[in-house]
């Protein structure tokens, strides 16, 4: 039926603003009865009294009308055909989504992020068959585990080895760790650089759409951040957004964006500078400091265990207007680009020392690690 939803939707905006059925049928001149039929799917509604009832529920007569939720819809179905075993009632879908809007839009975000996941899960699974580097680096570390089992188990079972002998033999061990440890530290990297660069998730900086004229822009404010952000009226994430799409004669620029929970929201990485994948950041990137200093722009100069040095731009904003009495649901975001290309010139000489995440990252007696590394 084409107002199976309409009716719905006056009930709940009638509920959100606290009009009685009574008090809203006498405002647009019609029996409460009728009102009753409308709410419940059993009139069509349509004309002068639909637009009424926007009026009155101050909303968009858009907004009670069955085209509102057809994106919903759609993923709804996307979701459905992707699992088609389980046999989703797809004639009563608008329905349920106009009934249960936020159940509607929680089980659409699940689809859309497992489908994500699957995506990068089948690429990895592709990489860890067909890659010749990979398979290259697994026998390599398998012969240098072998080569330390087999020295090792000399050492512990024969008795009368000479001092010579057992020096070699621990010299031995020492330079088969050592090309573990390398092969390990490059098969990490490789990882880190190689992996596909899910460019994250779901409408992130308002799925940028960057002018023609940025480009242009760009290169005449030197890369600028602050001076975009008023010459095209956009907030510092999309125009660090913008920036960090750039491809040709631009710096190369990276862009990490995350909530307050440290959850990645966006990410666009560089090949010296890798974000992590899984698990969370090092804490000590100044992404996190914007937190504590919101709606500041913040410069600073970063080092990683390689030695490379970035210089980085960060601010903390609201994800949108706070009403008040609300508490902001901030976002930092941070742009890095590396020391020798940067159009900002660093604002210390010393760099703070940094990691990729604790889990691979070398440096010792790190107050900020929260877990072991496994190098």
């Amino acid at each position: 039926m084409s107002h199976s939803l309409t009716g719905t939707r006056i009930r709940q905006h009638r509920t959100r603003v606290g009009l009685s059925q009574t008090a809203l049928a006498r405002q647009i001149g019609i029996s409460t009865s009728y009102l009753n039929l409308i709410e419940h799917n059993k009139r069509g509604i349509a004309g002068k009294v639909l637009l009424k009832i926007a009026r009155e529920l101050g909303v968009p007569q858009a907004n009670l009308t069955e085209g509102a939720d057809s994106e919903l819809t759609e993923a709804l179905i996307e979701a459905a055909s992707h699992l088609p075993d389980h046999s989703a009632e797809i004639p009563a879908l608008a329905e349920f989504a106009g009934r249960f809007p936020g159940w509607s839009q929680l089980l659409a975000a699940s689809y859309r992020r497992s489908r994500d996941q699957e995506g990068v899960i089948t690429a990895l699974s592709d990489r860890l068959t067909h890659d010749p580097f990979l398979a290259e680096s697994l026998h390599l570390m398998l012969s240098n585990i072998t080569a330390i089992r087999s020295t090792a188990e000399i050492l512990t079972s024969v008795d009368d080895i000479t001092p010579d002998q057992r020096t070699r033999f621990n010299t031995a061990i020492h330079t088969e760790s050592k090309r573990l440890s390398d092969a390990t530290e490059a098969l990490i990297r490789y990882f880190d650089k190689a992996a596909p660069q899910d460019e994250l998730p779901e409408k992130a900086l308002d799925d940028l759409d960057m002018p023609e004229e940025f480009p242009a822009s760009a290169a005449a404010q030197n890369y600028d951040p602050a001076a975009l952000a008023v010459e095209f009226q956009a907030d510092l994430h999309t125009i660090f957004g913008y920036l960090a799409d750039l491809n040709t004669d631009a710096p190369e620029i990276g862009v990490i964006i995350t909530n307050a929970s440290g959850q990645t929201l966006r990410r666009r990485a560089l090949p010296d500078f890798p974000l992590p994948r899984h698990g969370n950041a090092c804490p000590l990137w100044p992404i996190f400091h914007g937190f504590s200093q919101p709606e500041r722009p913040l410069q600073d100069l970063i080092e990683l265990p390689t030695g490379a040095q970035f210089v980085t731009l960060t601010i903390a904003l609201p994800r949108s207007d706070t009403a008040f009495g609300a508490t902001p649901d901030y976002q930092s975001a941070m742009m890095f680009t590396p020391r020798d290309q940067s159009p900002w010139p660093p604002q210390q000489q010393a760099a703070h020392a940094v990691g990729t995440s604790c889990r691979i990252c070398p440096r010792k007696n790190c107050a900020a690690r929260s877990e072991k590394t496994v190098l």
